[in-house]
Parts: structure tokens; C-alpha cells; sequence
């Protein structure tokens, strides 16, 4: 329990107190030191560690200490003490663990009483003993207490202050450039805008759906010349568009439909496969964790992951067409840029929120997002961090301090993100391997070389 202690017990215990134990009698303070031992805990070491098994009552009666809630020195530190602390567990029927790890700070000294020889002392030692535990705890709860109400200033003014780099939705939508860059960044053709407002309808039917898109040749024609290219090598041609549909399913065609516009937007010097795998990936994290939490439509998150970064889109488009205002463009917010390109799209107010709002929990509790898109901006974020776990980037230091708090808001509170990505996502992207195109199957295959795609269709 006890680490980097000297082995060393006193030579002999005091025939008189030479140390005054707060709390404690002449008489008491002599008995303690002839049950314990002494020991010496250099700088940096511990004298409890959390987690351990608490098998004795510990006294620091010389020196200072430091209490982390964690394992080891890489915590942050809560609560400096000093001398005259007591430390162990008021209940000995029962076999409990340090909930806490104290280190010392300079050169300490403690006297421990393990747990059997503290029942052999007198029954008013013992009350004694408890009652100093007590005080104790009572301390610490004070000390965190005023901690946490400190740390919880901090953290609101630091939420406020970076709140203020993404409340100017209003002063955008007024901007005479923003406007600009909205009107003329090219408007979503009709029918997809229609299909759009097709998939977010929870009552259309596939048959409906396919019959929309069948009226028009040009999603036709963009959807089967894609699926019957070398990104998807189907060993045979698909002639039907009905097939095709059933086929990819809806994420996959609205994809092709919305990668084709915006290869017709982009700059021609504009790589999209990072974009389009981006959008992609995340359009399918989010439709499963939609699923699983069933919090939000599913088919709505999977359009909201698709759509999400057109913000970076329109700026990348104007950065090209005024290359002189560069570092002004490159200071816009891009999710409300986003937000106010899906508006003029005359997209549902939920996407255009969720859109505008999604990079808020980097920074925010789910307190401080609008209840009609808090549960899609959660899914949206944690769609972000699998992402990223499946890049390889599992530290999530600055970006998950409300993690808990999102996973809690669409009820995948027991989850950690490594758990959702192996129990869940990364499963379900190697079922759908067949469906997506190749660039996407490669990063699937990166992920997890054993996962192999039948032969296609």
C-alpha cells in the first residue's frame, strides 16, 4: 500500500509524547506510537495510492502531501494538506480500497496502525481514531468542495469566452461578404434538394423514393455511371436504377449525388477524396450510433453527416475566387457559414442548427446547446471522435472534457468511444464494405487488415 518507504521502523516508542497528536490525550498519543510504526516518505512519494487495499490508518504528523484523485503524479492535483491528517476507513467489516492517493511534498513522516492492532487498542483510542477520520473527511469534502466551485468558474468563463467566437450567426447572415459568399456558392440543384426533404421524411417509402429519383435522368445517370465505375468494380454492370438504390441503400446515393455536385463547385486543384471520405465515414458513424441510441432519426443523421462540412466548402470556393482576402476568409467560422448556406438551401431548421452548433461540445456541456438539435450535435461530436479513433488519433486530450456528459444525453453512458468503435462501428462498416467506394474500403481495410469484402455484385 504504502510506496518508496523507508523499512526502517523508530528505534523504540516514545516513553513520552515527543510529538503532540491533535486530538489525542498524553496518554493516547503514547499507546499510538507503541502500536504503529514510524515511517519516513521522501519527496514525490506516495504514503497512500488509490485503489490500493486500505489495511491501515495512516497519520502524517510531520511534512506536507498532496491528494489526486488518480494512480499516479500525471493527475492533477486537488488538495494540499498538511500535518495532522488522518487517513483510512471508519468501517473495518468490510474490505475497501484508497479512493484517493496522497504524496508527499518535502520529506514526511507518518505513523501507520495496520487494521489489527488498531482493534487492540482501547475503545476510546479507537473512538479517537475515528473521530480525527472523520474530521478529516469532513476537511477534504470542504476543500473539494471549494475546488470544484472554483474550477467550475473557470470552466464557465472559459465556455463564455469561446462561445463569443461562434454566437455571431446574426452579425454573419448581416455580413455583405458572407452574404456574398452564400449567393454565390452554387444553390443544390432541385431534385437533390427535393431528395433531401424526401429522405428526412419519415413517411416516405423507398418505392417513393426511387420513383422521384427514377423522373429525373440526371440523377440516374450520375448514379449508375458512378456505381458501374472503377470505385465500386462490380463484377457486373448495373443497369437499373431501382437496383442500384436497393443496392447502395440511401446514405450511399445521396452521397454519389452530393460528391458529383461538389466536384462541379470545387476548385480544379481541390483534392475531395479527403472531404468526400470524411463526410462519408461520418455520415455512417452517425447513422449506427443514431441506431444504438435510438436518440434522433437515423436517416437524418446520416444526411446530417454528408452535409455538415459545406461550410469549409463555401470558404475554400471564395478563397479561390479572392485569393487577396485569404487570411480574412480563413478566420471564418465555418460551421455558421454552413448553417447559413443550409438555410438558404431552405433545408429543415434542425440540420441548419445541428450544423451550426456542432462544435460546441469541444467547449460545452449539452446545457448550453438548444434542445431541438442537442441530441443530433451529441451524435454528430461523438460520430467525430470514432472517426478519429479509427484514424488512429485515440487522444482526446482538449476535446473530450463533456464527453461524458454527451454520451449521457443519448443514453450510451456505460460506452467509452474505443468500446463503440469496436463493439459497434467498426463492425458495421466491414458488413457494409460492398457498398462503399474504394477509397473508402481501403480506409476500412487499414483499420482492420483482416477484413476482406465478398465478391461484388
Amino acid at each position: 500500500m504504502f510506496q518508496g518507504l523507508s523499512k526502517k521502523p523508530s528505534a523504540s516508542p516514545p516513553s513520552s509524547p515527543l510529538i503532540h497528536m491533535e486530538g489525542f490525550t498524553e496518554k493516547e498519543t503514547i499507546a499510538l506510537f507503541q502500536a504503529g510504526k514510524v515511517r519516513k516518505v521522501e519527496d514525490g512519494e506516495y504514503i497512500i495510492r488509490k485503489d490500493e487495499a486500505c489495511t491501515a490508518v495512516t497519520f502524517v504528523f510531520e511534512g506536507s502531501f498532496e491528494i489526486l484523485f488518480s494512480t499516479d503524479r500525471s493527475g492533477s492535483s486537488v488538495v494540499g494538506g498538511k500535518k495532522g491528517n488522518i487517513f483510512g476507513d471508519c468501517d473495518l467489516s468490510k474490505n475497501k480500497k484508497n479512493r484517493f492517493s496522497v504524496i508527499s511534498v518535502g520529506l514526511s513522516k507518518v505513523l501507520e496502525i495496520d487494521l489489527l492492532t488498531l482493534n487492540l487498542l482501547s475503545p476510546e483510542i479507537q473512538i479517537s481514531i475515528y473521530r480525527r477520520i472523520g474530521e478529516t473527511t469532513a476537511w477534504l469534502n470542504d476543500e473539494l468542495m471549494s475546488t470544484s466551485d472554483a474550477l467550475s468558474k473557470k470552466v464557465d468563463a472559459l465556455a463564455s469566452y469561446a462561445k463569443t467566437f461562434h454566437r455571431d450567426t446574426d452579425q454573419y447572415a448581416k455580413s455583405v461578404m458572407v452574404r456574398d459568399m452564400i449567393t454565390s456558392f452554387p444553390r443544390l440543384p432541385i431534385q437533390i434538394n427535393k431528395l433531401t426533404s424526401m429522405l428526412l421524411d419519415e413517411g416516405a417509402s423507398a418505392t417513393e423514393i426511387v420513383g422521384f429519383a427514377k423522373m429525373d435522368p440526371s440523377i440516374v445517370s450520375v448514379v449508375l455511371k458512378t456505381v458501374n465505375s472503377g470505385f465500386y468494380n462490380f463484377q457486373r454492370k448495373i443497369s437499373d436504377f431501382h437496383h442500384a438504390f436497393i443496392l447502395l441503400g440511401f446514405n450511399q446515393v445521396y452521397q454519389i449525388l452530393m460528391e458529383n455536385f461538389l466536384q462541379g463547385v470545387m476548385p480544379k486543384h481541390f483534392d475531395l477524396k479527403s472531404l468526400n471520405l470524411h463526410s462519408a465515414v461520418i455520415s455512417q458513424i452517425a447513422f449506427d450510433i443514431a441506431q444504438l441510441s435510438k436518440k434522433s432519426t437515423p436517416v437524418m443523421m446520416s444526411t446530417l453527416g454528408i452535409l455538415h462540412d459545406l461550410g469549409k466548402c463555401v470558404i475554400l470556393v471564395s478563397k479561390s475566387r479572392k485569393p487577396d482576402m485569404d487570411i480574412v476568409m480563413a478566420r471564418l467560422d465555418d460551421c455558421t457559414v454552413g448553417s447559413l448556406l443550409l438555410d438558404a438551401w431552405n433545408t429543415p431548421a434542425i440540420m441548419c442548427r445541428s450544423v451550426e452548433y456542432q462544435r460546441y461540445p469541444y467547449f460545452c456541456s449539452p446545457k448550453d446547446i438548444p434542445q431541438d438539435c442537442r441530441e443530433s450535435v451529441a451524435i454528430l461530436y461523438i460520430s467525430h471522435l470514432c472517426f478519429d479513433y479509427l484514424r488512429g488519433n485515440q487522444n482526446y486530450e482538449g476535446t473530450d472534457a463533456f464527453l461524458e456528459e454527451y454520451l449521457d444525453c443519448i443514453e450510451l453512458g456505460t460506452y467509452s468511444i474505443e468500446g463503440l468503435v469496436r463493439q459497434y462501428i467498426l463492425p458495421s462498416l466491414i458488413r457494409k464494405m460492398d457498398v462503399f467506394p474504394d477509397y473508402i474500403r481501403d480506409f476500412i481495410k487499414n483499420q482492420h487488415p483482416s477484413a476482406t469484402h465478398s465478391s461484388r455484385t
